[in-house]
């Protein structure tokens, strides 16, 4: 293990140094952050409160306190201990750090490899956290104010060059170490035999003192993240269909949150909580609402979404909302205008990742507005970064129609409408695009389904053309006149 750097390249103030992993001279350490947070993300399922009966039964399990703060593997040499985060930075002489260092030291560890989490331990005050957290930490304006910073550590990945195995052993060692630190210490912790204790654990911490939430681990029965489900009203803008013997009935829906400036900023995918009978009326409505769009999002089968006019609101539940990735970084989605007729894609801005959406009710009572589903009910419960941002400050450029077809057919005194679009996107540079979209919708009252519609993309136009000529070879014979 490596702790050298170039501290040159560091930004220091009261002793304290910032710096970015590529400046380590051992560049796994940024790597083991990463893989740690990703392996341990992948591992740990999420439980509401009121599920927490569904936790597998066993003994021995560690309950403990979830803090709100800025997670980091610390790396110790026998030496120094520095941290590194996934996001890539790396964090030297803080006076936790210093006091961890020493304790380490007295312990005489030859080296390992801690994951804890940095947190206000003196002066914090209600609301993001976290937030405050990394304010100090990126600004600090005295070396009294870092000393606000606390660091509670929660697991031992590697100790003297061996990896380690056992929820036991790790609050054990944890305890020896730091049990008596004032900076640094274990995070608070117990170990209890039933659910009933679990429960326990997370009314004392979360009802009762505020805390995140409570982690649950047990090394047979896996890892646990116990919290309470927030409740967020959003509006509808899209819809996929089940297949096959679901064929008629509602796979998931497509819903966003409004930004100020009145735009739709895409925020999950919601396919749990819906009875049968739901799924069926919604895809019967939504069918009725089905608009053009030039964004085209996927599901997780990817099947595509039929974006709506926007509305209904409805109201759902989650777990828990992540304003950050595995890696580190924004987790970017899409923003939307909606003007009148169609939707236009802008720009991705940073938003969340939800955690186990679930459907609760429609909101009649509320509309598609800024006022009703404005995105600072996110933002009151997790800090969503530029969320006073316009996403027309970014706005792409417009697509470009390049043919469009309508013609129609008259049977049994009914009128049957066949439209053909083909346009460039003009946003080919950016992933979520595709450079050719060609569009059939296809209207005839006298199906059991009255629109169908037939979307394909192309990356050249030569293909898109192609295509576009196959769909009207198809669709434009037998009767059916040019309008």
């Amino acid at each position: 293990m490596n702790l050298d750097f170039d501290k040159k390249k560091f930004s220091c103030k009261f002793d304290y140094c910032i710096g970015k992993a590529s400046d380590l001279s051992d560049s796994s350490l940024h790597v083991k952050a990463t893989d740690y947070k990703r392996r341990v993300s992948g591992a740990t399922r999420a439980v509401s409160s009121e599920d927490a009966f569904k936790i597998p039964k066993a003994k021995g399990y560690f309950v403990s306190k979830k803090y709100d703060g800025e997670f980091a593997l610390l790396f110790f040499d026998g030496k120094t201990l520095i941290s590194v985060n996934p996001g890539a930075t790396v964090r030297t002489g803080l006076p936790c750090l210093d006091e961890a260092e020493a304790l380490l030291k007295k312990a005489k560890v030859k080296n390992c490899i801690l994951a804890g989490e940095y947190y206000v331990r003196v002066g914090a005050t209600k609301g993001h956290p976290v937030q405050q957290v990394v304010g100090i930490l990126r600004k600090p304006d005295s070396k009294k104010e870092l000393e606000k910073i606390g660091l509670a550590f929660f697991d031992v990945i590697q100790l003297n060059d061996e990896a380690v195995t056992g929820v036991a052993k790790v609050f054990g060692d944890l305890e020896k170490w730091f049990g008596k630190g004032k900076s640094v210490h274990p995070v608070e912790h117990r170990k209890v035999d039933t659910n009933d204790k679990i429960l326990e654990a997370f009314t004392e911490w979360v009802v009762g003192e505020g805390a995140e939430g409570v982690v649950v681990r047990h090394d047979s029965a896996g890892i646990f993240k116990v919290k309470t489900r927030h409740n967020i009203d959003v509006a509808v803008i899209g819809f996929s269909e089940g297949t096959e013997d679901r064929k008629g009935m509602l796979h998931d829906l497509l819903v966003a949150v409004l930004r100020d400036d009145g735009t739709f900023h895409e925020f999950t995918r919601v396919g749990g909580g819906f009875t049968d009978e739901d799924r069926r009326e919604f895809v019967k409505m939504f069918r009725k609402q089905v608009v053009p769009s030039e964004y085209v999002a996927v599901n997780n089968d990817y099947v595509a979404y039929e974006m709506i006019k926007p509305g209904p609101v409805i109201e759902i539940s989650c777990l828990d909302m992540i304003a950050e990735r595995a890696r580190g970084g924004p987790v970017n989605r899409m923003v939307l205008e909606w003007d009148g007729k169609k939707y236009k894609a802008l720009s991705r801005l940073p938003l969340v990742s939800v955690i186990s959406p679930q459907f609760i009710s429609i909101r009649d009572d509320k509309e598609a507005v800024v006022d009703d589903v404005n995105i600072r009910q996110v933002n009151d419960l997790v800090k969503v970064p530029e969320v006073d941002k316009s996403a027309h400050q970014e706005k792409a450029k417009p697509s470009e129609v390049l043919e469009r077809e309508v013609y129609t057919k008259t049977m049994k005194g009914n009128k049957m409408v066949r439209k053909l679009l083909l346009w460039k996107t003009n946003k080919e540079d950016q992933p979520d695009f595709p450079a050719f979209v060609v569009y059939l919708t296809d209207f005839s009252p006298n199906r059991q389904n009255p629109l169908e519609r037939d979307i394909k993309i192309a990356s050249t136009e030569k293909d898109a053309r192609n295509l576009y000529e196959a769909l009207a070879k198809k669709n434009f014979i037998g009767g059916w006149e040019k309008a």
